[in-house]
């Protein structure tokens, strides 16, 4: 390729990171004053990490390929060039699993979330339902039978 379009998706790359970075610090600010608890505070400082770090990777990347465009027109040897780009290929695998991590990481914060939420439902409404029971015949005005 030619080394201004590298140029280009390396300069439009790391404005993305950058623009991601600063997302992120102010996502963690707010998360820090919205946390209810310890353990929400907690996922929200690993997902923070692992959201920078990935960030980070992804400027790392644009500055990698414009220098390895330009390395590889400079240097002849062939093993240079293979190893760059391995590394690089490795950049972009950790990449990768950062974000598969920080996917599966949301999914289980989230139905522990959601599973708690359903407990505490069951609970309530078995309240609710004992109240009923106790005040009358155990129907509400919502819960007798239509007797048209």
């Amino acid at each position: 390729m030619d080394l201004w379009t590298i140029g280009l998706v390396s300069i439009l790359l790391l404005g993305c990171a950058a623009a991601l970075m600063f997302a992120h610090v102010r996502t963690w600010r707010h998360a820090v004053g919205a946390a209810e608890t310890g353990e929400e505070l907690n996922y929200r400082r690993r997902q923070f990490r692992r959201r920078m770090q990935t960030s980070a990777m992804l400027a790392l990347l644009a500055v990698a390929l414009f220098l390895g465009e330009w390395l590889t027109g400079v240097v002849e040897s062939r093993w240079f060039a293979i190893i760059y780009w391995l590394g690089v290929l490795a950049v972009v695998v950790w990449v990768g699993l950062l974000a598969l991590a920080d996917v599966l990481a949301t999914k289980f914060h989230y139905d522990r979330i959601r599973r708690s939420h359903l407990i505490e439902r069951a609970k309530l409404e078995a309240e609710l339902r004992r109240i009923r029971r106790a005040q009358g015949n155990g129907h509400s005005e919502n819960d007798a039978p239509d007797t048209e």
